[in-house]
């Protein structure tokens, strides 16, 4: 793996951003159940973890070479990060809501833009991709263009590459599932076989889910 996604694992694995429990899974909103669980939000209370990612971002964003207008943050969890981020580049954000306010003008994505602008968005995981397709239906409504994402990690999951190629999106991860996986066992926060049922659990959810 690449050092950025080598030494973005093991910062998410080291502050307990991600737990890898194939023995034990978590349970989903969704119902199901899984080997791994991400919560991103960690590293808010990290200060110097939290430098590192917004490092990576920027760095990541600039090889990327794609030309934009905004940043922006999707509700929650990519809010802040997107916020860093603009700090750090002197750049202009706005959000995006998960669904438009229920008063007011309804807004779904806020913030001081014109129709027809850029955005490149900043979303702290790619699941399924579920989310993310509602927010790029948010972004179309407005009349803006998505043009890119970024995110700390992307599992690497077939539903969410459907989704970004239907919108030919581009994804730019920090990190991801197989980086994660690969950190863990090299820091032995799991074995071997438990990241053979970690790649059996990424290959189909539902399947995994049922048999455990």
């Amino acid at each position: 793996m690449d050092d950025i996604k080598r030494n973005t694992a093991e910062i998410l694995l080291k502050i307990g951003a991600v737990e890898f429990r194939p023995e034990n899974p978590f349970s989903y909103a969704s119902g199901l159940k899984g080997p791994i669980y991400c919560d991103n939000r960690k590293l808010l209370s990290h200060p110097a973890e939290r430098a590192k990612i917004c490092d990576y971002f920027c760095e990541t964003l600039k090889a990327s070479g794609i030309a934009y207008d905004h940043l922006a943050g999707l509700a929650t969890a990519g809010i802040p990060h997107a916020a860093f981020i603009a700090d750090r580049l002197n750049e202009s954000m706005v959000y995006v809501r998960s669904k438009p306010k229920a008063h007011g003008r309804r807004n779904q994505i806020e913030g001081d833009y014109s129709e027809g602008q850029r955005l490149f968005l900043v979303e702290d995981l790619v699941n399924q991709g579920a989310s993310l397709n509602e927010a790029l239906l948010g972004v179309e409504d407005a009349g803006l263009k998505a043009v890119g994402c970024l995110s700390i990690v992307t599992y690497q999951m077939e539903a969410s590459q459907e989704v970004l190629k239907s919108w030919s999106l581009p994804l730019h991860s920090l990190t991801d599932f197989n980086s994660l996986c690969d950190a863990a066992l090299e820091m032995n926060l799991i074995s071997a076989e438990g990241k053979d049922q970690l790649i059996d659990w990424q290959r189909d959810p539902k399947a995994w889910s049922n048999k455990n």
